[in-house]
């Protein structure tokens, strides 16, 4: 797996501007991810959700970042290894443990997965939010799949693209757009690879209507926002559900997607 030296250097300053506002997660988000109540409107709680008991559990946390993922199941009881090319961000990360107090139960390793002989059979789920599409999955996942213990869970978020004239309207879009060097979405051929690496696998999709969020303040802030951003959001990703049940095809307009599967 190889990564340019401007993906680095964006990983870099990424850090530096989180470092400057890092706080200890709020119960209230933790309260949100623990019940998931509205997971099948949003990519994150589904993807909670479908992680499903953490207690005791070994989780691999592939791409880690800035640790975001990895303190929030340490603080729901998992034990968390976090991998990342990036010395800045695992820095960052083992920050973001200290402040939320699981420096105990979470660890962070700094390098390219295919070289930290990662020990086999080992963990009881892998994550991996929103990272896959900025590596070589076809290097990878053989590798996080051997770390896996037989009947293993893994979950995956990943932006995706199965419609050229959707991308380009999203490209065009007005909108300011926070992303990488190498960042791209998934096809459909990268989707039917990651379903096919996988035993019971499946993909639920997300964001038709749900990408205009972006048009809106504090869109992330769901539970604290304002009112009318709240409810806009509930019935923006409310409609894609609806859409998407009674129509699976429209899955080809959707922008996120969550992938689950088990190893045999």
């Amino acid at each position: 797996m190889t990564h340019a030296a401007g993906e680095l250097a964006y990983q870099a300053e990424r850090a530096s501007r989180v470092l400057e506002d890092l706080t200890p997660t709020p119960d209230y988000i933790l309260e949100r991810y623990r019940r998931a109540r509205h997971w099948k409107l949003f990519p994150r709680e589904c993807f909670f959700k479908l992680l499903q008991d953490f207690q005791g559990k070994q989780i691999l946390d592939f791409g880690c970042g800035e640790g975001e993922i990895s303190t929030q199941l340490a603080l729901l009881g998992g034990h968390v290894t976090g991998i990342d090319i990036s010395p800045e961000l695992t820095t960052l990360a083992e920050r973001r443990a200290e402040l939320d107090g699981v420096a105990g139960r979470v660890r962070f390793l700094t390098g390219d997965v295919l070289k930290l002989a990662l020990p086999q059979n080992s963990f009881d789920a892998v994550v991996c939010y929103a990272v896959l599409h900025h590596v070589n999955m076809r290097q990878v996942i053989p590798v996080l799949r051997a770390a896996m213990k037989p009947g293993g869970l893994i979950v995956m978020v990943e932006p995706i693209a199965f419609s050229p004239a959707l991308q380009r309207l999203r490209d065009a879009l007005p909108v300011t757009k926070d992303v990488s060097p190498e960042e791209r979405q998934l096809d459909r051929q990268d989707m039917e690879y990651l379903l096919h690496s996988f035993a019971a696998s499946r993909a639920i999709y997300f964001s038709i209507f749900g990408r205009l969020s972006r048009f809106f303040r504090n869109a992330s802030k769901i539970d604290r926002g304002h009112p009318f951003t709240r409810a806009m959001l509930l019935a923006l990703n409310g409609l894609d559900r609806l859409l998407l049940a009674a129509a699976p095809s429209l899955s080809k307009f959707s922008g996120i997607a969550v992938i689950s599967g088990r190893k045999p």
